[in-house]
């Protein structure tokens, strides 16, 4: 059998179809990989379609020997998803199979363009159904797996979730049968082409590295509103959700990497919480790594799983940036996140451990969530004196929350009919599209943590916001904002670098 899988994401990495594509070949299959990354990427125009039909017509010959084309999406990557399957559906005969995080929340809306929908972990359910498949057997009764028949839509339950993930083989980097969309043609994956597409990665791009992503677990700890985690453990009943590779794959893995692309210069693990992994099974991981790959590193931590011990240990094997979501200064928020024991005194006591290791890494980035719709002028303030106290050098990055489908919140917020336009305020939303005013154009002028925190607490204090906060000076700020947004992004262009 021949399986094509697509991916729309921005990232060429696509850790989710490269571990399913290589454990289809471990079987005994073909596969294809292609990656059209949405040309929009966090920059989306509400209302203007992704892709033009050169793109999308280059698809069909490139797919006419497939037995099974697979896309994985996020919400913000329906519309390009749904252009996709149509033009594919238009042309071919193969089954289109829709996998990853919206198809796992809402099955029945992706099976209004797919034939098939994937819930959950896909490497089994999609070698099962490959299987059927090729023995011509009916694929209708699979685990994780959804289709519609005779009109009426038949919903499996979830398998049992896989513990052991070094069943599945090291992502497929193989270049064999890979295309990416590049200046506007598909084209033949290349050595040349994937060093520059890895070049362009956020990360690398802050680190002025080129880095290769990877995954050593699945899952995350904790259970945030604003976060689908939480209702994916809902789903399989909190069956020890969080799971990890063992150190000898991921060390397998990234031997791998250092001898076939010697241009990688750091290794960018995104998982949810790398810090959450036990302190046993980290010192096996940062003595390994340090002894055979000895290369830096980045990774991502929460406030409740940074400590002392850890962080020396990891940044004497190479750890050298660092990403945290505070998400929000107001207790509040924080409460209303699910997030109340990552208070700001827990903040507090994560940036100082953070930062006494400020000599030996990059500034690290820590995260707020913006424009939430339960946060009051108040709550944004704290946000901001919060800022005003965090130890130097930091960046931030500011996100716009969006109220992606199955999260607690979302639920909130629909029930209180806050939700008007989901086309607008979710599927065709990017979380850079922040909301143009005063105390949100004092957190972009505190982004690069430079900003003089005397005059930020100025800033934010009763008088001050009284005043510029006022409803006769909003459109000042606004202007001011949207100017400066624009100035910034003509910059990003220029320099060839992505869009925070």
């Amino acid at each position: 059998m021949k399986i094509t899988l697509i991916s729309p994401y921005p990232d060429i990495t696509a850790f989710g179809i490269r571990t399913i594509s290589a454990y289809l070949k471990s079987h005994g299959h073909k596969t294809q990989l292609i990656f059209i990354p949405d040309p929009f990427g966090d920059n989306l125009v509400f209302g203007v379609k992704r892709y033009e039909n050169s793109v999308l017509d280059a698809l069909i010959p490139l797919c006419r020997d497939s037995d099974l084309i697979g896309i994985t999406l996020m919400t913000n990557f329906f519309e390009g998803s749904v252009q996709i399957t149509k033009k594919l559906k238009e042309g071919l005969k193969a089954p289109v199979i829709w996998g990853g995080i919206h198809a796992t929340i809402r099955p029945e809306e992706s099976l209004d363009y797919a034939d098939i929908v994937c819930i959950g972990d896909g490497e089994e359910a999609v070698l099962e159904v490959v299987s059927r498949m090729e023995k011509g057997e009916s694929y209708c009764d699979v685990r994780n797996i959804c289709v519609r028949e005779n009109g009426a839509i038949i919903k499996n339950p979830p398998r049992n979730l896989p513990h052991d993930l070094d069943v599945y083989p090291r992502p497929d980097y193989s270049l064999e049968d890979q295309h990416v969309l590049h200046e506007g043609k598909i084209q033949p994956m290349t050595y040349d082409l994937m060093q520059k597409s890895l070049e362009n990665g956020t990360v690398s791009g802050y680190l002025k590295k080129t880095g290769y992503q990877t995954m050593t677990g699945r899952g995350c700890p904790h259970k945030c509103t604003y976060c689908i985690n939480d209702t994916l453990k809902g789903m399989y009943n909190n069956e020890n959700y969080l799971r990890w590779r063992s150190t000898a794959h991921v060390i397998d893995e990234l031997l791998w990497v250092k001898e076939n692309l010697p241009y990688v210069g750091f290794i960018w693990i995104s998982d949810d919480a790398f810090f959450a992994r036990p302190k046993k099974n980290l010192e096996e991981f940062c003595k390994e790594y340090k002894e055979k790959i000895n290369m830096p590193f980045s990774c991502l931590a929460s406030p409740m799983t940074v400590s002392e011990e850890k962080m020396e240990m990891l940044v004497d094997a190479g750890l050298i940036y660092l990403q945290m979501g505070v998400e929000s200064g107001s207790k509040r928020i924080q409460e209303l996140f699910n997030r109340k024991q990552m208070d700001n005194e827990r903040l507090m006591k994560a940036f100082k451990i953070i930062n006494k290791y400020k000599d030996r890494m990059y500034p690290p980035s820590y995260d707020f969530i913006l424009d939430v719709p339960y946060e009051t002028e108040f709550d944004k303030v704290e946000s901001l004196k919060l800022i005003a106290e965090i130890p130097k050098p930091f960046h931030l990055q500011p996100f716009s929350l969006i109220l992606y489908p199955g999260t607690k919140l979302y639920e909130m917020a629909r029930n209180d009919k806050l939700i008007e336009d989901e086309k607008r305020q979710i599927y065709e939303k990017s979380y850079t599209m922040r909301e143009p005013n005063y105390l949100n154009l004092l957190m972009t002028l505190s982004k690069n943590g430079g900003f003089p925190s005397p005059l930020l607490k100025f800033l934010v204090s009763s008088p001050a916001v009284d005043i510029l906060n006022s409803k006769p000076m909003k459109p000042l700020f606004k202007s001011l904002y949207v100017g400066m947004r624009s100035t910034y992004r003509l910059a990003k262009r220029l320099t060839g670098r992505a869009v925070e």
